[in-house]
């Protein structure tokens, strides 16, 4: 399988910041688990996580929606490149 360098490249902090960034985005857990070659499992795991820390929530229509404090993490990411 080939691997995609991009994702290979990501420190930890990067993916955290890239799920919720492409959540932002519209994109949906396969869109997002395509990036990571498909690995729907590493993308779960994330997922779970990014909740427990209520950065990404589920609505009402079983939606990922990134939440406030989501967006003030990703902001703070962002000015620290």
């Amino acid at each position: 399988m080939r691997r995609n360098s991009y994702v290979d490249d990501l420190t930890e902090s990067q993916t955290l910041a890239f799920i919720p960034g492409s959540i932002s985005e519209g994109k949906s857990e396969d869109e997002i688990a395509d990036r990571f070659d498909g690995d729907t499992a590493l993308v779960k795991n994330w997922m779970d996580a990014l909740k427990q820390l209520y950065f990404v929530v589920t609505n009402g229509y079983d939606e990922l929606v990134i939440t406030s404090d989501g967006k003030n993490f990703l902001e703070k990411f962002n000015s620290h490149r």
